[in-house]
């Protein structure tokens, strides 16, 4: 009987522990898990009890370890968490029940010579549990909240060998010592020693564990910036592409319509001034030539066409570019992107400007292979950060322009830089060309 009451005071703990930090993913509800867990705890009871009454007290410890498979169904029907996740906890609580079970026989032999099973040693036990739970629980809840938050199924189904194999050892060599080994000095601190190194194990594996989410998070959203950059370049040649055709369009019309009002200027009669001077003025205000900011077409094209809308905004401009007609380390698409997204947010921003100077003043050189862009535009001084990004005003997001603009940046061995100084935005844009 005395033994069939350690039983329960011992394990009794590890039962509720277990079950505690998953109270929001239990299956079937708290009612039946507290009815599987009475069940278990009775029939690990019954087995004792029978081994007892047979007279073979010896097989108290393998009733014990039969009833490990019968622990883990139950628990793996109960909780909705992969199995190989729940196995990794699971052995972190037989780990710490292994350390509660030494130190209460320790104890048990030294205060009141009794033996390991004795039902001293099972209350020491349970009172060592109690004392323990509240700081037992919080760790067991940040491990257990670690291990279902990183999802890693292929390491999940082999991690947990790692401190299984150190607790069945420590628990098979350690678990059904006489009682004047148990009370030695040597065991309470082998025991624990043993047992101790395993939970560093745990938290090395946890921390390490955290470390692979972080890199996964961080390739996935490497990928994802990529496949957005990829997105915005392509898009971006369609864009060159029709800005270069509406060029062309829009200088062969002013061209042909330069040579019509002059063949109308020719017909119209000489004594009709107020026409002569309307005609007149018509060829004037005509460009023969589009403003050429650089060598490089495309660039040129992208430029020009956000020069043209500053213009009718009444934003002052001062753009002075040095950008070769071919690149080789960056292609035209590329820069693109990165003038661009530039020009498009400086026009947004002072847009966005109720008062105040609205100005753009844009310029690049190229020294050594390396082509430096800094561009300053007026804005209206408000401005959101988290975690070093610009957040974007026309979405709850970080700004998308910018990240491609860093992200081409970086891709072509250089970087960016955005800046805040008064009510102007300073942009720094380099890259190798």
């Amino acid at each position: 009987m005395e033994t069939v009451l350690y039983t329960f005071c011992a394990y009794l703990p590890i039962h509720l522990l277990a079950y505690l930090p998953f109270f929001d993913l239990l299956r079937f509800g708290k009612g039946w898990m507290a009815v599987t867990v009475a069940g278990n705890i009775s029939i690990h009871l019954l087995g004792v009890a029978w081994v007892i009454a047979a007279g073979r007290p010896e097989l108290v410890m393998a009733v014990g370890m039969a009833m490990v498979p019968i622990s883990l169904a139950l628990y793996f029907l109960n909780v909705r968490l992969s199995p190989s996740k729940l196995l990794f906890t699971y052995v972190l609580l037989v780990n710490y029940q292994n350390i509660a079970l030494g130190v209460s026989a320790f104890l048990a032999a030294r205060l009141f010579h009794a033996s390991p099973r004795s039902l001293e040693s099972g209350v020491l036990c349970l009172a060592l549990c109690a004392l323990a739970c509240l700081p037992m629980y919080r760790l067991f809840r940040y491990a257990a909240r670690q291990v279902y938050r990183i999802d890693a199924p292929r390491l999940w189904r082999v991690i947990w060998l790692i401190p299984a194999v150190m607790s069945g050892i420590v628990t098979i060599f350690t678990g059904d010592l006489p009682e004047d080994q148990v009370g030695s000095w040597q065991f309470l601190l082998t025991r624990t020693s043993l047992l101790l190194c395993v939970v560093v194990v745990y938290w090395v594996l946890l921390n390490a564990l955290e470390g692979i989410q972080q890199q996964a998070l961080l390739q996935e959203q490497l990928r994802f910036e990529a496949h957005l950059l990829e997105t915005q370049i392509s898009e971006q040649k369609k864009h060159n592409q029709l800005v270069v055709e509406h060029m062309a369009e829009i200088r062969q019309q002013r061209h042909d319509l330069r040579h019509q009002l002059t063949a109308i200027r020719g017909l119209a009669k000489e004594d009709n001034a107020p026409l002569m001077d309307y005609l007149d003025n018509l060829l004037n205000a005509i460009p023969a030539v589009p403003q050429v900011y650089c060598e490089n077409p495309a660039v040129n094209a992208i430029v020009s066409h956000y020069a043209a809308l500053c213009q009718e905004q009444g934003i002052e401009t001062d753009i002075r570019l040095f950008i070769p007609s071919q690149t080789e380390q960056i292609s035209d698409a590329e820069l693109c992107v990165i003038f661009g997204n530039l020009m498009e947010n400086a026009l947004e921003a002072c847009g966005r400007m109720a008062e105040g100077k609205k100005f753009l003043r844009l310029g690049s050189r190229v020294h050594l292979g390396l082509l430096t862009i800094i561009m300053e535009n007026s804005f209206d001084g408000q401005v959101k950060q988290e975690h070093g990004k610009y957040v974007s005003r026309k979405r709850d997001d970080y700004g998308v322009g910018l990240s491609s603009i860093q992200a081409v940046a970086k891709k072509r061995g250089g970087g960016a830089q955005f800046e805040v100084e008064d009510r102007v935005f300073r942009s720094s844009v380099h890259v190798q060309i």
